[in-house]
Protein backbone atom coordinates (compact mmCIF):
# COMPACT_ATOMS: atom_id res chain seq x y z
CA UNK A 1 0.00 0.00 0.00
CA UNK A 2 1.31 3.21 -1.16
CA UNK A 3 2.73 5.27 2.20
CA UNK A 4 0.25 8.09 1.88
CA UNK A 5 -1.98 6.16 2.17
CA UNK A 6 -4.02 5.51 5.78
CA UNK A 7 -4.46 2.10 7.35
CA UNK A 8 -7.94 0.33 6.91
CA UNK A 9 -9.51 -1.62 10.24
CA UNK A 10 -11.72 -4.34 8.94
CA UNK A 11 -14.61 -6.12 11.05
CA UNK A 12 -17.32 -8.58 9.75
CA UNK A 13 -20.80 -10.14 11.01
CA UNK A 14 -22.23 -12.57 8.83
CA UNK A 15 -22.68 -11.03 5.39
CA UNK A 16 -21.91 -7.49 5.86
CA UNK A 17 -18.88 -5.64 6.32
CA UNK A 18 -17.13 -2.75 7.35
CA UNK A 19 -13.93 -0.11 7.10
CA UNK A 20 -12.75 2.47 9.34
CA UNK A 21 -10.17 4.53 9.59
CA UNK A 22 -8.95 6.05 12.84
CA UNK A 23 -6.41 8.10 11.19
CA UNK A 24 -8.84 9.94 8.63
CA UNK A 25 -11.18 11.29 10.91
CA UNK A 26 -12.39 8.04 12.46
CA UNK A 27 -14.47 7.38 9.24
CA UNK A 28 -16.04 4.90 7.84
CA UNK A 29 -14.39 4.54 4.91
CA UNK A 30 -16.86 1.22 3.66
CA UNK A 31 -20.22 -0.45 4.82
CA UNK A 32 -21.55 -3.35 2.62
CA UNK A 33 -23.18 -6.62 2.37
CA UNK A 34 -22.21 -9.50 0.30
CA UNK A 35 -24.77 -11.58 -1.12
CA UNK A 36 -24.69 -14.49 -3.32
CA UNK A 37 -20.97 -13.20 -4.52
CA UNK A 38 -22.16 -10.20 -4.93
CA UNK A 39 -20.70 -7.05 -2.94
CA UNK A 40 -23.63 -3.95 -2.41
CA UNK A 41 -22.92 -0.87 -0.86
CA UNK A 42 -25.32 0.18 2.01
CA UNK A 43 -23.04 3.95 2.51
CA UNK A 44 -20.77 5.62 -0.52
CA UNK A 45 -17.18 3.88 -0.18
CA UNK A 46 -14.22 6.03 -0.48
CA UNK A 47 -11.95 5.56 -3.33
CA UNK A 48 -8.54 5.01 -3.08
CA UNK A 49 -8.21 8.89 -4.73
CA UNK A 50 -10.17 10.24 -1.77
CA UNK A 51 -7.91 8.24 0.94
CA UNK A 52 -4.76 9.32 -0.87
CA UNK A 53 -5.94 12.63 -0.67
CA UNK A 54 -6.99 12.39 3.22
CA UNK A 55 -10.07 14.13 2.14
CA UNK A 56 -12.92 13.49 5.02
CA UNK A 57 -15.83 14.41 2.21
CA UNK A 58 -14.92 11.17 0.23
CA UNK A 59 -15.93 8.79 3.02
CA UNK A 60 -18.89 6.75 4.26
CA UNK A 61 -19.32 8.60 7.09
CA UNK A 62 -17.75 10.58 9.33
CA UNK A 63 -18.46 12.11 13.06
CA UNK A 64 -18.99 15.68 13.54
CA UNK A 65 -17.84 17.04 17.10
CA UNK A 66 -18.16 20.20 18.74
CA UNK A 67 -20.78 20.95 16.50
CA UNK A 68 -22.64 19.90 13.23
CA UNK A 69 -22.16 21.29 10.10
CA UNK A 70 -21.50 24.95 9.47
CA UNK A 71 -20.93 28.28 12.09
CA UNK A 72 -21.09 31.67 10.37
CA UNK A 73 -17.78 33.22 9.77
CA UNK A 74 -16.54 30.84 12.30
CA UNK A 75 -17.67 33.36 15.09
CA UNK A 76 -20.41 33.32 18.07
CA UNK A 77 -20.32 33.94 21.33
CA UNK A 78 -20.85 32.84 24.25
CA UNK A 79 -21.49 33.74 28.40
CA UNK A 80 -19.92 37.37 27.39
CA UNK A 81 -17.18 35.41 25.40
CA UNK A 82 -16.49 36.24 21.47
CA UNK A 83 -15.30 32.75 20.09
CA UNK A 84 -13.57 32.54 16.81
CA UNK A 85 -12.74 29.51 14.56
CA UNK A 86 -11.10 29.99 11.27
CA UNK A 87 -12.23 28.49 8.44
CA UNK A 88 -11.44 24.81 7.90
CA UNK A 89 -12.14 23.37 4.18
CA UNK A 90 -11.89 25.10 1.18
CA UNK A 91 -15.30 24.35 -0.09
CA UNK A 92 -16.50 27.34 2.60
CA UNK A 93 -15.26 30.28 4.12
CA UNK A 94 -17.69 29.39 7.84
CA UNK A 95 -16.04 26.62 10.03
CA UNK A 96 -17.60 23.33 9.00
CA UNK A 97 -18.27 20.16 10.85
CA UNK A 98 -16.69 20.65 14.32
CA UNK A 99 -13.14 19.42 14.06
CA UNK A 100 -13.57 15.64 15.11
CA UNK A 101 -13.91 14.71 11.21
CA UNK A 102 -10.61 16.34 10.43
CA UNK A 103 -8.51 14.83 13.34
CA UNK A 104 -6.73 11.07 13.88
CA UNK A 105 -8.27 9.31 16.25
CA UNK A 106 -6.39 6.50 18.79
CA UNK A 107 -7.94 3.20 18.14
CA UNK A 108 -8.81 1.13 21.28
CA UNK A 109 -8.87 -2.71 21.48
CA UNK A 110 -11.34 -3.86 19.55
CA UNK A 111 -12.71 -7.36 18.62
CA UNK A 112 -13.94 -9.09 15.47
CA UNK A 113 -17.37 -7.23 15.04
CA UNK A 114 -16.35 -3.93 16.98
CA UNK A 115 -14.21 -1.36 16.77
CA UNK A 116 -13.79 1.71 19.41
CA UNK A 117 -11.61 4.85 19.11
CA UNK A 118 -11.12 8.06 21.04
CA UNK A 119 -10.13 11.96 20.64
CA UNK A 120 -9.26 14.52 23.01
CA UNK A 121 -9.08 18.11 22.59
CA UNK A 122 -7.07 20.57 24.48
CA UNK A 123 -6.85 23.86 22.74
CA UNK A 124 -3.61 24.69 24.83
CA UNK A 125 -1.71 21.85 23.61
CA UNK A 126 0.06 21.79 20.12
CA UNK A 127 -2.52 24.56 18.57
CA UNK A 128 -1.37 27.81 17.47
CA UNK A 129 -3.92 29.90 19.57
CA UNK A 130 -3.89 32.93 16.99
CA UNK A 131 -5.33 29.84 14.20
CA UNK A 132 -8.70 29.72 16.14
CA UNK A 133 -9.88 27.00 17.25
CA UNK A 134 -12.72 25.09 19.47
CA UNK A 135 -11.50 27.02 22.97
CA UNK A 136 -13.05 24.17 25.09
CA UNK A 137 -11.35 21.08 26.35
CA UNK A 138 -13.33 17.84 25.99
CA UNK A 139 -12.91 13.62 24.50
CA UNK A 140 -14.96 12.19 22.41
CA UNK A 141 -15.32 8.43 21.98
CA UNK A 142 -17.32 6.76 18.96
CA UNK A 143 -17.48 2.59 18.31
CA UNK A 144 -18.72 0.95 15.52
CA UNK A 145 -20.44 -2.48 16.25
CA UNK A 146 -21.83 -4.74 13.39
CA UNK A 147 -24.55 -7.36 13.87
CA UNK A 148 -25.67 -9.76 11.04
CA UNK A 149 -28.38 -7.36 10.00
CA UNK A 150 -27.16 -4.01 11.32
CA UNK A 151 -24.73 -1.36 12.00
CA UNK A 152 -24.58 0.89 15.31
CA UNK A 153 -22.46 3.57 15.62
CA UNK A 154 -22.29 4.83 19.51
CA UNK A 155 -20.74 8.56 20.51
CA UNK A 156 -19.93 9.74 23.47
CA UNK A 157 -18.19 13.71 24.27
CA UNK A 158 -17.34 14.75 27.73
CA UNK A 159 -16.56 18.14 29.10
CA UNK A 160 -13.00 17.95 30.85
CA UNK A 161 -12.50 21.47 31.29
CA UNK A 162 -13.30 23.52 34.15
CA UNK A 163 -16.46 25.76 32.34
CA UNK A 164 -19.44 24.70 30.48
CA UNK A 165 -19.07 24.27 27.06
CA UNK A 166 -21.83 24.59 24.10
CA UNK A 167 -22.16 21.14 22.24
CA UNK A 168 -23.34 19.30 19.11
CA UNK A 169 -22.69 16.46 17.48
CA UNK A 170 -24.36 13.75 15.20
CA UNK A 171 -22.48 11.48 11.91
CA UNK A 172 -22.42 12.05 8.06
CA UNK A 173 -23.54 9.48 6.60
CA UNK A 174 -23.47 8.97 2.41
CA UNK A 175 -25.30 6.51 0.94
CA UNK A 176 -25.80 5.85 -3.27
CA UNK A 177 -28.18 7.07 -4.91
CA UNK A 178 -30.03 6.11 -8.08
CA UNK A 179 -32.58 7.14 -10.20
CA UNK A 180 -35.49 5.80 -7.97
CA UNK A 181 -34.23 6.53 -4.71
CA UNK A 182 -36.52 7.63 -2.13
CA UNK A 183 -36.33 8.96 1.63
CA UNK A 184 -38.92 8.65 4.57
CA UNK A 185 -38.56 10.75 7.32
CA UNK A 186 -40.40 11.93 10.34
CA UNK A 187 -40.02 15.80 10.28
CA UNK A 188 -41.81 18.74 11.52
CA UNK A 189 -40.52 21.73 9.63
CA UNK A 190 -37.75 22.55 7.04
CA UNK A 191 -34.50 25.32 7.37
CA UNK A 192 -35.18 27.48 4.38
CA UNK A 193 -31.16 28.21 3.45
CA UNK A 194 -29.31 31.39 2.36
CA UNK A 195 -26.67 30.95 -0.78
CA UNK A 196 -24.01 29.52 1.65
CA UNK A 197 -26.44 26.85 2.83
CA UNK A 198 -27.11 29.13 6.06
CA UNK A 199 -30.55 28.67 7.87
CA UNK A 200 -33.05 32.16 7.36
CA UNK A 201 -36.32 30.94 8.30
CA UNK A 202 -38.28 27.74 9.58
CA UNK A 203 -40.82 26.44 6.79
CA UNK A 204 -43.55 23.49 8.19
CA UNK A 205 -45.62 22.31 5.26
CA UNK A 206 -44.22 21.56 1.99
CA UNK A 207 -40.91 19.80 1.98
CA UNK A 208 -41.10 18.40 5.20
CA UNK A 209 -44.42 16.66 4.41
CA UNK A 210 -43.77 15.18 1.29
CA UNK A 211 -40.17 14.12 3.20
CA UNK A 212 -42.46 12.46 6.29
CA UNK A 213 -44.95 11.02 3.55
CA UNK A 214 -42.02 9.38 1.46
CA UNK A 215 -40.07 11.74 -1.26
CA UNK A 216 -38.87 10.77 -4.85
CA UNK A 217 -35.10 11.95 -4.66
CA UNK A 218 -35.60 12.76 -8.54
CA UNK A 219 -37.40 15.31 -7.71
CA UNK A 220 -35.36 16.95 -4.85
CA UNK A 221 -32.30 19.30 -4.39
CA UNK A 222 -31.69 19.62 -1.08
CA UNK A 223 -29.16 20.76 1.33
CA UNK A 224 -31.36 21.47 4.06
CA UNK A 225 -32.21 20.90 8.39
CA UNK A 226 -35.42 19.79 9.35
CA UNK A 227 -36.23 20.19 13.27
CA UNK A 228 -39.02 17.77 14.60
CA UNK A 229 -37.32 14.22 13.31
CA UNK A 230 -38.90 11.37 15.14
CA UNK A 231 -35.93 9.83 15.18
CA UNK A 232 -36.49 7.22 12.06
CA UNK A 233 -35.53 7.38 8.24
CA UNK A 234 -35.94 5.13 5.68
CA UNK A 235 -33.98 5.22 1.80
CA UNK A 236 -35.66 2.71 -0.58
CA UNK A 237 -33.43 1.74 -3.95
CA UNK A 238 -36.22 0.06 -6.51
CA UNK A 239 -33.68 -0.71 -8.97
CA UNK A 240 -31.42 -2.37 -6.60
CA UNK A 241 -34.29 -4.10 -4.51
CA UNK A 242 -32.59 -2.62 -1.41
CA UNK A 243 -33.76 -0.33 1.79
CA UNK A 244 -32.32 0.92 4.62
CA UNK A 245 -33.74 1.33 8.15
CA UNK A 246 -31.69 4.23 9.87
CA UNK A 247 -32.65 5.27 13.58
CA UNK A 248 -31.00 7.49 16.01
CA UNK A 249 -31.33 8.16 20.08
CA UNK A 250 -31.96 11.21 21.70
CA UNK A 251 -30.50 13.97 21.70
CA UNK A 252 -29.93 13.84 17.68
CA UNK A 253 -33.47 14.63 16.86
CA UNK A 254 -32.52 17.03 14.27
CA UNK A 255 -31.90 15.37 10.34
CA UNK A 256 -29.81 16.82 7.85
CA UNK A 257 -30.49 16.07 3.87
CA UNK A 258 -28.10 16.44 1.57
CA UNK A 259 -29.62 15.32 -1.85
CA UNK A 260 -27.73 17.60 -4.46
CA UNK A 261 -29.51 17.53 -7.80
CA UNK A 262 -26.64 16.56 -10.30
CA UNK A 263 -24.79 13.94 -8.25
CA UNK A 264 -25.12 10.16 -7.58
CA UNK A 265 -25.28 10.53 -3.47
CA UNK A 266 -27.36 11.12 -0.86
CA UNK A 267 -26.30 12.04 3.00
CA UNK A 268 -28.94 11.89 5.69
CA UNK A 269 -27.48 13.25 8.73
CA UNK A 270 -28.55 12.41 12.69
CA UNK A 271 -27.24 15.50 14.23
CA UNK A 272 -28.21 17.48 17.81
CA UNK A 273 -28.52 21.00 16.44
CA UNK A 274 -29.12 22.69 13.41
CA UNK A 275 -26.71 24.81 11.40
CA UNK A 276 -25.23 27.90 12.68
CA UNK A 277 -27.21 27.15 15.69
CA UNK A 278 -24.85 29.38 18.54
CA UNK A 279 -26.07 32.56 16.75
CA UNK A 280 -29.57 31.25 16.99
CA UNK A 281 -30.50 30.46 20.27
CA UNK A 282 -32.58 32.57 21.22
CA UNK A 283 -35.27 30.69 18.58
CA UNK A 284 -34.98 27.97 21.36
CA UNK A 285 -34.24 24.42 21.39
CA UNK A 286 -37.00 23.02 19.15
CA UNK A 287 -36.12 25.22 16.32
CA UNK A 288 -32.05 25.11 16.60
CA UNK A 289 -31.00 22.15 19.29
CA UNK A 290 -27.31 22.05 20.79
CA UNK A 291 -26.99 21.59 24.58
CA UNK A 292 -24.43 22.87 27.43
CA UNK A 293 -22.16 20.34 28.80
CA UNK A 294 -20.99 21.07 32.24
CA UNK A 295 -17.57 20.58 33.43
CA UNK A 296 -17.03 16.76 33.61
CA UNK A 297 -20.67 15.74 31.67
CA UNK A 298 -21.13 13.28 29.26
CA UNK A 299 -23.46 13.77 26.45
CA UNK A 300 -24.06 10.77 24.13
CA UNK A 301 -26.30 8.67 21.77
CA UNK A 302 -26.02 6.23 19.33
CA UNK A 303 -27.03 5.33 15.15
CA UNK A 304 -28.31 2.18 14.01
CA UNK A 305 -28.33 1.36 10.64
CA UNK A 306 -30.48 -1.49 9.28
CA UNK A 307 -30.08 -2.35 5.37
CA UNK A 308 -32.69 -5.14 3.95
CA UNK A 309 -33.22 -6.99 0.42
CA UNK A 310 -36.90 -6.35 -0.40
CA UNK A 311 -38.22 -9.38 -2.74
Amino acid sequence: MDAAVPAIVEIAAGPIRLEACPELGGAITAFYGMHEGRRLDWLRPATPEALAAREPLGMGSFPMIPFCNRIRGGRFTFEGKEVRMAANHARSRHALHGLAWQRSWLLEAGSDARIAMTLDHDPDKGVDPDSGTWPWRFSARQSYALAPDALTISMAVTNTGGVPMPLGFGHHPYFPRTARTSLRAGVSAMWATDDEVLPTRLEPGGVADRLAAGLPLAEADLDNNFTGWDGLAEIRWPERGAALRLTAGAPLKFLVVYAPGDQPLLAVEPVSNCTDWPNLRELGADSVGGMILEPGATAESWIRLEPRLEV
